[in-house]
């Protein structure tokens, strides 16, 4: 069952399409499973060369039977799938978001670890948590939310010896607080340029219009930005919050 742990049928079935050749992301859709389920069982079994379905449900039955089970023992699909969520929806979802992501210019990890973090109801996920579910090393990880972070898309905190990476109400609002920062900026040097080089000829006149246009540009997402606070200030009354 999907969001419950593979059972020996189902490694079988990994192991053959494994063998024809077949890519993750068909696999999981095949079994109603996440290609990060997939790619993880895989790896941590041999690899792709060497996976064994006998010997990884032993493994995972021995590991089923430990008191306390390791962190990549975890099954952390379990979440995407409460509420009676439809696996082949959550599936195709995670995709597609992923690309949105890299289509706005994040790169592909950024995207995937936005992504996942977006997709677990509680809005946080731990540095392990993430190695796990991308199969990417810790380093990757550092690197990829650090850079989150510095767009404001991605809140970092301390938790005990790790570190767990949050999203908020305030996400968005944050992001595009940078940008319009960046727009001002853009306009700013755009005039300014344009009284440099003079604004009767063909330079002058191109930053006057560009510098012009990130000024419209500017006064309208201030407009927007006191929209959006009157608003998110009457919604946080509306949930009793201060």
């Amino acid at each position: 069952m999907p969001g419950k742990r593979l059972d020996e049928e189902e490694r079988q079935l990994i192991a053959q399409w494994v063998w024809d050749g077949l890519g993750y992301s068909e696999i999981g859709r095949r079994l109603q499973r996440p290609a990060s389920t997939i790619q993880r069982e895989v790896a941590r079994n041999g690899g792709h060369n060497n996976y064994r379905p006998a010997a990884a449900h032993r493994a995972a039955s021995e590991r089923a039977m430990r008191r306390m089970p390791a962190v990549d023992d975890l099954d952390v699909d379990d979440e995407a799938y409460s509420f009676d969520r439809s696996p082949g929806q959550v599936q195709e979802f995670h995709l597609r978001l992923v690309a949105v992501f890299v289509q706005t210019g994040l790169t592909r990890t950024a995207a995937r670890i936005l992504a996942e973090i977006f997709m677990t109801d509680k809005g946080s996920l731990s540095a392990t948590e993430l190695v796990l579910r991308l199969s990417v090393s810790p380093g990757t990880i550092s690197r990829s939310t650090t850079h989150l972070q510095q767009l404001d898309l991605l809140r970092g905190e301390r938790d005990g010896k790790r570190m767990r990476y949050f999203l908020d109400d305030e996400i968005w609002y944050r992001a595009w607080l940078s940008s319009a920062q960046r727009n001002s900026t853009w306009a700013h040097t755009a005039l300014d340029g344009a009284e440099i080089f003079g604004l009767d000829t063909p330079v002058g006149a191109r930053l006057k219009d560009m510098g012009q246009f990130f000024s419209f540009v500017v006064v309208d997402m201030e407009s927007t930005r006191q929209k959006w606070l009157d608003f998110f200030e009457k919604k946080k009354r509306a949930r009793g919050e201060n």
